[in-house]
């Protein structure tokens, strides 16, 4: 795939409009974005809107043709590693605790152990 501006211009003037936002899907469901604007001002203007539709894409927060959205929004990637980091610190936290269990249980038999030794020697 290899959209260009003037495929983007194209479409802003089919549609008889100044500005253009264009979304291209190939069959993989590969996409580009691009952006037209009839003057250099209004190019400029246009291209951070391109690049957050291009960014939401990659993010999962705009969804592709026929994926479902069932759930409502996805998260985003950052949503993601944010999620991932919480779930292993409350692995961590959980084998933290597991170990201090066993430490105190280890603990016990060993006070248990000096004071049985205490009484007989």
């Amino acid at each position: 795939m290899n959209p260009q501006i003037r495929h983007a211009q194209r479409a802003c003037e089919a549609a008889k409009a100044r500005q253009a936002v264009v979304v291209f899907i190939d069959e993989a469901g590969q996409y580009a974005v691009a952006s037209y604007g009839e003057t250099k001002a209004e190019c400029s203007a246009v291209k951070p809107l391109c690049d957050a539709i291009a960014d939401a894409i990659d993010e999962g927060e705009l969804p592709m043709p026929g994926e479902a959205r069932l759930g409502g929004r996805r998260p985003s990637e950052r949503q993601r590693e944010f999620d991932a980091i919480i779930e292993e610190r409350d692995e961590c936290c959980r084998r933290m605790q597991d170990a201090e269990k066993k430490l105190a249980a280890m603990s016990e038999i060993l006070c248990q152990q000096c004071s049985t030794l205490g009484r007989h020697g």
